[in-house]
């Protein structure tokens, strides 16, 4: 099989991110239609939200968005779905009435049960692939998330630009 964009030679490396998303785009193809098969009807990438309030219980959307880093926009694009669905709710919070948390619905408890065990079934598929690769690509990448904001990738190519411009000058 020949390697995704390998007539760019080493430039291959600046596609990191082109190449991670044919990934996901793969691994969220499968798990969908696994998904589909279990009965499952939350979109794929719902899973974790819905996960997050069977495990957290109710939470607003800030606070999921800062529990995990997350902006308010891609939370809002996990909830919406799973709202129309009617898999969660809104709700006034009766200690403090400005408070609107989301909360499993009865339907909601029982979809998440079902992705809780597709879940559980993907992860060990994952383990069983890392240990027939070597790879833990979820190692690998909880080393690329912990380090890309420390390593700065936006002033390491402007570093490069400019010793590249300099010897195009010279």
């Amino acid at each position: 099989m020949t390697r995704p964009l390998s007539y760019l030679g080493y430039l291959r490396h600046g596609f990191v991110a082109h190449l991670a998303e044919r990934l996901v785009d793969m691994i969220c193809s499968e798990t969908a239609a696994v998904a589909e098969s279990a009965g499952i009807v939350a979109p794929v990438r719902t899973h974790s939200a819905l996960l997050y309030l069977l495990i957290k219980g109710p939470a607003t959307m800030a606070e999921m968005a800062r529990s995990d880093n997350q902006s308010h926009q891609l939370v809002a694009s996990r909830l919406g779905p799973l709202e129309s669905l009617e898999l969660i709710e809104r709700f006034q919070d009766p200690a403090d009435l400005r408070r609107r948390p989301f909360r499993l619905t009865p339907a909601g408890r029982k979809e998440a049960g079902k992705v809780r065990a597709a879940i559980d079934a993907h992860a060990r598929a994952q383990r069983d692939i890392a240990d027939e690769t070597g790879i833990d690509l979820l190692a690998q990448l909880d080393i690329a998330l912990e380090a890309f904001p420390r390593l700065a990738l936006s002033d390491r190519i402007q570093k490069h630009l400019a010793d590249i411009s300099r010897k195009v000058e010279l």
